[in-house]
């Protein structure tokens, strides 16, 4: 920057300045000496003279700085040597000191005058024989002249650093004063926080940015506005003043409070003059709506545009009027609260997962006419207590409009049906004189009729009566209510082949048979066997892919016959292998598919009810499924 380049040439010119004086003085004291000082003072005034101009022009800068403390500290002791004991050249020492304090500040100044110090004993050391005891009060003078160029520094340097952080804190808080709103003044905020070199965050959870600070120097402080927000600040650790930063980010912090909460003002008075106008102007719509509906739908717009999103619930049932929210999380939270209520972060902890699933941060609840709530969300930001006012007078106004032409509407309705039941009794009335005389005439139709059809029935009577067992049989197997006969057998071989015929005929799904071609006789009857195999291949059909295909497998064993019904489908999760055949028991999966969730719960009585066993496995998710029966195995079939 420019400021710190006219810094540094004047850094330069001063050291210049300092290193011809130290000439001069050494010239002065070389004069005042003759004839006693030595000649070697004549070459180290000319040689003092070049090495000031060279390091004051001369290139690479930080190597001149080092080389020239190092020249400067030469040149000094040997004046000392070339001058007499009694003479004063150890206050080109001085010199020494000021342009090390000048360099680097106090520090500088220390080091310099311990330089001084050492330099000058090993000159007094080489010059034993001439210097006297009282010569090392000069080192004393040496140390009080440390001493005083280190305070001075060090007054420079609080003088230089207090006024660069006024400075710096009068721009930042001019930068702060040019936001036009709460939100870009709180930018400008964490935008010149951020320029001192620290992290910071703003939020509505205070333990939460506790939490991100970690164990970091810093603070979190509360921000002056309605809504609960706090800034937190850390300080990096790799900070040099870590102490310092902090300091002057709480001071801008504190300084910038009376700003943000001057622009907080400013957006709630603009927020609630925003709301009582369109109260008003929703008021004056609802008195134009002609239903109940439509005065709602009013109430719902302007809750809407005064909170962000809302709702109406009915309380009775819990269920959603209007508003496009989730039902159960707006019913829950409705029926939980007192109205008139503000819900806001930290508040209850029931409420803070229903927030999170409506998406807001913050909700009012008011009473919307008889039997209803309004729901108002803020999606961003949290409520005031006054914009919760409007909405409670708006929704108590609305709410009378709607109760009124309500019950208008259910007047009118009653009074159409009225008048609709009158025609119809009437209408009613006429026509059953008519049909009296009627069916006087057309009974003796249907009488001929009738002893047609029963000439007919009575040519098939067997068959419709053995229908109608196999009917009443499987009734009454799905209902669980009649037992299984002992000693029946069936072919699992046969009713396999006539299930996959059946499967086909009503699905034309692709069902394929691997099994023995011989006849496999269980334990089981043939009703009860087609009924387990209907509905493992309906329910493979229905669970599976149109073009996939579904297997049936029999492996007849010593003692008994296993049947497996594979197919490709969406398979069976881990933990619902077991609960499958529980009665009335649906996946979540498998919502939209139609069924009541029966059939495998028959299909286990049954085969439970023979002394077998069902089953599934599955490999997991869309990895398809296969049901195993086991049945006892009988010596051979029964002849049909």
């Amino acid at each position: 920057m420019r400021g710190d380049t006219a810094h540094r040439l004047d850094v330069e010119r001063a050291c210049l300045r300092l290193r011809l004086a130290a000439a001069a003085l050494a010239t002065t004291l070389a004069l005042v000496a003759l004839p006693r000082a030595d000649a070697f003072a004549a070459v180290v005034i000319p040689i003092a003279l070049a090495a000031a101009v060279v390091l004051r022009y001369g290139r690479a800068p930080t190597a001149r700085i080092a080389a020239g403390h190092v020249v400067d500290v030469v040149l000094a002791s040997g004046m000392v040597y070339a001058l007499p004991v009694a003479s004063p050249a150890w206050i080109l020492y001085g010199f020494v000191i000021a342009i090390a304090a000048l360099r680097h500040g106090p520090m500088g100044a220390f080091a310099g005058t311990a330089a001084s110090i050492i330099a000058y004993d090993l000159t007094l050391f080489v010059r034993a024989e001439e210097a006297p005891i009282d010569a090392l009060w000069n080192v004393q003078a040496l140390v009080a002249v440390g001493l005083v160029g280190a305070e001075l520094a060090w007054a420079t340097v609080r003088s230089v650093t207090e006024r660069e952080r006024i400075r710096r804190h009068a721009t930042a808080l001019r930068a702060i004063t040019a936001g036009k709103d709460l939100t870009s003044v709180l930018g400008m905020l964490v935008t010149q926080l951020i320029a001192l070199g620290v992290e910071v965050w703003v939020g509505d959870d205070a333990d939460a940015l506790r939490r991100a600070m970690g164990t970091r120097r810093g603070f979190v402080e509360p921000l002056p506005t309605e809504s609960a927000r706090h800034i937190a600040v850390a300080v990096p650790e790799d900070a040099l003043d870590g102490a310092r930063l902090e300091t002057v980010a709480r001071d801008l912090v504190a300084d910038a409070g009376p700003l943000i909460k001057s622009a907080d003002r400013i957006l709630r008075g603009e927020r609630l003059v925003g709301a009582t106008g369109r109260s008003l102007e929703a008021l004056l719509e609802m008195a134009r709506d002609e239903s109940e509906a439509a005065a709602l739908a009013s109430l719902t717009i302007a809750a809407s545009s005064i909170a962000g999103r809302a709702a109406i619930v009915r309380l009775a049932g819990g269920t959603l009027v209007t508003g496009e929210v989730d039902a159960d999380a707006a019913r829950d939270l409705v029926r939980g609260a007192r109205m008139p209520a503000l819900i806001t972060p930290g508040g209850a902890a029931w409420t803070t997962p229903l927030l999170a699933r409506l998406g807001a941060r913050s909700a009012a609840i008011v009473a919307a006419g008889e039997g209803r709530a309004l729901l108002a969300l803020s999606l961003d930001r949290t409520l005031a207590s006054d914009e919760v006012g409007i909405l409670q007078r708006l929704a108590v106004a609305a709410g009378a409009i709607a109760d009124q032409l309500r019950d208008r509407d259910r007047l009118r309705t009653e009074a159409g049906r009225l008048r609709a039941e009158a025609e119809r009794i009437g209408g009613e009335l006429r026509a059953r004189e008519d049909a009296v005389a009627m069916a006087v005439h057309e009974l003796r139709n249907p009488l001929t009729s009738v002893r047609g059809y029963a000439s007919l029935m009575s040519r098939n009577l067997t068959a419709v009566q053995t229908q109608l067992h196999n009917v009443e049989q499987l009734i009454s197997d799905l209902l669980g209510r009649s037992p299984a006969e002992g000693g029946e057998t069936s072919d699992v071989v046969r009713e396999a082949r006539e299930a996959i015929a059946r499967t086909r005929t009503i699905t034309g799904r692709i069902v394929e048979l691997v099994g023995p071609g011989l006849p496999v006789a269980a334990g089981i009857e043939a009703v009860r066997l087609a009924q387990i195999l209907d509905n493992l291949l309906r329910n493979a059909a229905k669970y599976s892919p149109e073009k996939s295909p579904i297997v049936v497998e029999i492996a007849a064993a010593d003692d008994e016959v296993v049947v497996a019904v594979r197919d490709q489908g969406s398979g069976v999760e881990a933990d619902d292998l077991e609960q499958i055949f529980t009665p009335g028991f649906r996946s979540s999966r498998h919502a939209e598919v139609a069924g009541e969730g029966l059939g495998l719960a028959v299909c286990r009585k049954i085969v439970e009810s023979c002394g077998g066993r069902i089953w599934a496995t599955s490999p997991g998710r869309d990895r398809g499924s296969t049901f195993h029966v086991a049945l006892p195995r009988v010596a051979e079939v029964m002849a049909l």
